[in-house]
């Protein structure tokens, strides 16, 4: 299992951008190879998307705490996937942080391999991905940042 984690400064209110990233109607927007999100019930999510060439559909958990600005998820499977962000700041200006765990299939992990240099090497550029595009699409000046793996 390895872990990995970022920040990022977001010229935004910080509980704008909480209430933008904990949107599940929101993932696609800012997270690497999502194409759809949906909620089920108050704690459970469904995603798919296409990851290297290779559609995918991925059902797990989401939890969202906009007194405390944070968010955990988690994915079902054989893929140790979960996370957690957190938003700190005022009314002005915010600190996004995220940090994943991920232990990949041999399958997912050879086709990272091949495609993006090794699972570190995408789960890093993933993160720096997601937080690019929450920043962009927070403060108004862009939108999604493509991943390696789209």
């Amino acid at each position: 299992m390895a872990e990995y984690s970022d920040r990022i400064d977001v010229a935004a209110p910080a509980d704008a951008v909480f209430a933008f990233i904990s949107d599940v109607g929101n993932l696609p927007k800012y997270l690497p190879t999502v194409h759809g999100a949906h909620s089920h019930g108050s704690d459970r999510v469904e995603v798919d998307g296409t990851a290297n060439g290779h559609p995918y559909a991925s059902t797990g958990w989401f939890k969202a705490d906009p007194v405390a600005r944070e968010m955990s998820w988690g994915s079902d499977g054989e893929n140790d996937y979960a996370g957690r962000m957190t938003v700190q700041g005022d009314d002005h200006a915010s600190q996004v942080e995220c940090s994943l765990r991920f232990s990949p299939t041999t399958e997912i992990r050879d086709a990272m391999d091949k495609h993006q240099g090794g699972a570190g090497a995408a789960m890093t550029d993933g993160l720096r991905a997601s937080l690019g595009s929450i920043k962009q699409l927070c403060e108004g000046t862009g939108g999604k940042v493509p991943g390696s793996a789209e």
